[in-house]
């Protein structure tokens, strides 16, 4: 199957990086990254909104590169992949997605502040895309997917990995000409969007909460891809 998780960000490190040691002589580095994002509101009124992600690698090279250059404020550019994790703690199912940076991307510090963020996957759908109508003077829609990454190798035990990553649309245009009637189960998509992490307080235990997607504002974001037919085998 083919496939592409590849994202760009510039932003600031809200921390210094952590280092640390594990299995088989190894390290990681983690960080968290700070982007911005100037939005107009219905008033008019500019506001810049802040998405915050986990950066992790476990390169040596780009291992030493945080140790000696990620702290507190340095602006970065990171080049990486979208990884999805799941996990049971206290009965309650947990998920994050992070930002893995392997030999193939890249971590640069950079002198001047940069504020970038583009993601582009192409997968597939792992059901129908949910739609739904808001009421209200101007009715909005929002279009939802799950889309299945594979990673291109196999891990230890033989298997496959795949990253299920959410696709969230608001694009009127983009909804009713394609998503409605092209993005079915099983469907190839290519995506072209923005990487976004949100937080609200769960009403019923308090705890915040966060969830994470990619977001597409272009009409021309998301395209089912066409695939050769298998031939039929003959008799």
């Amino acid at each position: 199957m083919f496939a592409e998780n590849s994202i760009w960000l510039g932003g600031r490190l809200g921390g210094d990086a952590e280092i640390r040691a594990i299995e088989n002589d190894r390290r990681v580095a983690v960080a968290r990254l700070a982007v911005d994002r100037n939005v107009k509101m219905p008033s008019g009124k500019w506001i810049t909104e802040t998405h915050w992600f986990r950066i992790v690698t476990y390169a040596p090279f780009l291992v030493d590169v945080l140790a000696t250059e990620g702290k507190k404020g340095r602006p970065f550019f990171v080049h990486g992949a979208l990884r999805a994790r799941s996990w049971e703690q206290d009965g309650e199912r947990h998920h994050l997605v992070e930002v893995e940076v392997d030999g193939n991307g890249g971590l640069i510090p950079l002198t001047e502040p940069l504020s970038l963020n583009s993601v582009r996957l192409v997968g597939r759908l792992g059901d129908k895309a949910s739609i739904q109508t808001f009421p209200g003077e101007k009715a909005r829609k929002l279009a939802t997917m799950n889309v299945a990454v594979g990673r291109g190798y196999q891990d230890a035990s033989g298997e496959w990995p795949v990253d299920w990553l959410r696709v969230v649309t608001f694009q009127p245009s983009l909804i009713d000409k394609t998503l409605a009637k092209q993005a079915l189960k099983g469907r190839l998509v290519a995506v072209m969007g923005e990487f976004r992490a949100r937080e609200w307080d769960d009403k019923e235990t308090g705890e915040v909460k966060t969830s994470f997607e990619i977001e597409v504002e272009n009409s021309n974001g998301i395209v089912p891809v066409l695939e050769r037919k298998k031939e039929k085998a003959n008799a």
